[in-house]
């Protein structure tokens, strides 16, 4: 039977996703330690099998009123967290024996790039819904260990996925590019009804790809526009029905492409970028200037702030000290900051606590977010990270310590080839 049915408000950290918690009680016979089978159908709306999608059972636990994948020691999960998985059958159908103790999230991967919305589940004879705008990435529930969990039925929406194409003036593919995609989505009745971006990269033959929600119902017009090397090309609006699967579109530049770098500058150098001209989102691994100081800037892949602090002495820069709102400003543009360490510790000064930039410049301008800085029941938190632009104190105990893999590097000049 049912024991209790709640629900919790998801944080920040997953995108004010909703999901809730469905604590089920089935029964005394099932034993620990043995393998729990789970098996159902995902469907459409309209009743209609959604084929190849990967159905996933997800561990999980409580992380202060949201719940977050556990990290399994000795699994690497960098696209998706530790799951147990089954793709759905040409009947939509799925199987799934997951060995299991406490909590888990039925849902659908990819778990940080979503293909499809969860609308409703149901089990037994219980169903559970997301609410609001939020997208449904799954439920949440505790099921008895062994005890069979059949005739699951998870009705999806899937997203549309865009096939694009980026072609220079000249018609050739612009490959390996890192590029800007955006999506305007415009309701019937002419209200915007969502503005979303991205930043991708294009393949060896100039394409990508991209998965869209949608924010309506019914029919909507979608403006499609990418950027470069700060150059804006838009496609001719479209009207996406909720049916609509895919989505095929073609950009060409209507100008030659910035080709000639720097003189002597390395093939990973990129000259300045105005904070106005969003030419580079989410750029990594690329030093990019800007303008207002003659700074470089890259954004790296790290384990942790000592191996970022590592790299960055490889390279002769230090971890960024943000000093202004301005720069502040200018970084929101170029990069994403979610989950990005800077270098501001804290550290004990003639027996008191200050905050204090890796490169050795004072302190001179802070961007804490709310009831920042302090420390937690999670421990000593003397790091900090860039969550959705605003400063956080973590520590090895915190949750967004093992979700933080980037950093940015600064350095005073551009590096150059000797």
């Amino acid at each position: 039977m049912i024991h209790s049915c709640f629900r919790r408000q998801a944080a920040a950290l997953l995108v004010g996703i909703v999901v809730f918690c469905l604590t089920v009680v089935w029964g005394s016979s099932a034993q620990t330690g043995v393998p729990t089978p789970f098996s159902g159908r995902v469907i459409d709306k309209g009743g209609n099998p959604i084929v190849g999608r990967a159905v996933a059972i997800i561990p999980v636990e409580d992380g202060n009123g949201a719940w977050f994948p556990i990290e399994v020691d000795g699994v690497e999960w960098p696209d998706d967290p530790f799951a147990f998985q089954a793709k759905t059958d040409m009947e939509g159908r799925f199987s799934i024996s997951a060995l299991i103790q406490g909590p888990v999230m039925l849902g659908l991967l990819p778990y940080y790039k979503p293909e499809a919305a969860i609308l409703k589940v149901k089990i037994g004879e219980v169903f559970a819904y997301p609410s609001g705008n939020a997208v449904g990435r799954g439920i949440v529930f505790t099921p008895e260990p062994g005890e069979a969990l059949e005739n699951i039925e998870m009705t999806a929406r899937p997203f549309l996925q865009v096939q694009g194409k980026v072609r220079r003036m000249d018609g050739t593919p612009l490959d390996n590019a890192r590029i800007k995609f955006s999506v305007r989505q415009l309701g019937f009745d002419g209200e915007s009804d969502g503005d979303m971006s991205w930043g991708t990269e294009t393949d060896v033959v100039g394409d990508f790809g991209q998965y869209i929600e949608s924010y309506t119902d019914g029919p909507a017009f979608y403006i499609m526009s990418i950027r470069y090397q700060g150059q804006h090309v838009a496609a001719k609006p479209i009207v996406v029905k909720p049916e609509d699967q895919t989505h095929k579109v073609i950009f060409t530049f209507k100008n030659p492409l910035m080709s000639d770098l720097p003189e002597r500058a390395p093939r990973n150098f990129q000259a300045g970028v105005s904070a106005a001209s969003g030419a580079v989102t989410d750029a990594r691994g690329v030093w990019i200037v800007n303008p207002a100081n003659g700074h470089a800037y890259k954004k790296i892949f790290c384990l942790d702030p000592e191996d970022a602090i590592a790299q960055a002495t490889i390279e002769g820069a230090y971890l960024v000290a943000i000093n202004d709102e301005a720069e502040q400003y200018w970084l929101g543009q170029v990069f994403t900051l979610h989950h990005t360490f800077i270098r501001l510790n804290n550290i004990e000064k003639e027996g008191q606590e200050q905050w204090q930039w890796h490169s050795g410049e004072p302190v001179t301008y802070t961007n804490w977010n709310a009831n920042e800085p302090g420390d937690s029941d999670k421990g000593v938190e003397d790091y900090v990270i860039l969550l959705g632009g605003q400063w956080m104190d973590i520590g090895p105990g915190d949750i967004h310590w093992r979700l933080t893999r980037t950093a940015i590097l600064e350095r005073e000049k551009p590096p150059v080839e000797k």
